[in-house]
């Protein structure tokens, strides 16, 4: 029997306000200062990495999507987004990932 989750309503309403804040700065204010582009790129960690963990019930691996996928968005910035630095930023998280599922759970008391 799958393991029910008890934050799940919160974690969900914080996950479509994080997307709907990145939406607003997206459609609100242009991308000429560092400002609002850091802040663009923390929302859609947030969001990412809260959709992520309801999708794949694993906090984890939400982190994971989420860290992959704003560091990919930050080498396009900084116009070092080539597709070899992105397989090599792949394979890291990729090793990251297959480590994270190998750990053993923290035993409960």
């Amino acid at each position: 029997m799958p393991q029910r989750r008890k934050n799940f309503l919160p974690t969900l309403i914080l996950a479509i306000s994080f997307w709907g804040v990145g939406g607003w700065l997206v459609w609100s204010q242009p991308p000429n200062s560092h400002f609002w582009i850091g802040l663009f790129l923390l929302m859609l960690f947030f969001a990412l990495f809260l959709t992520a963990a309801l999708i794949f019930n694993h906090s984890g691996r939400g982190l994971l999507l989420a860290l992959f996928t704003v560091s990919a968005l930050l080498l396009r910035l900084f116009q070092i987004g080539h597709p070899l630095n992105l397989a090599i930023l792949a394979a890291i998280f990729i090793i990251l990932g297959i480590a994270l599922a190998k750990t053993p759970p923290k035993a409960s008391r």
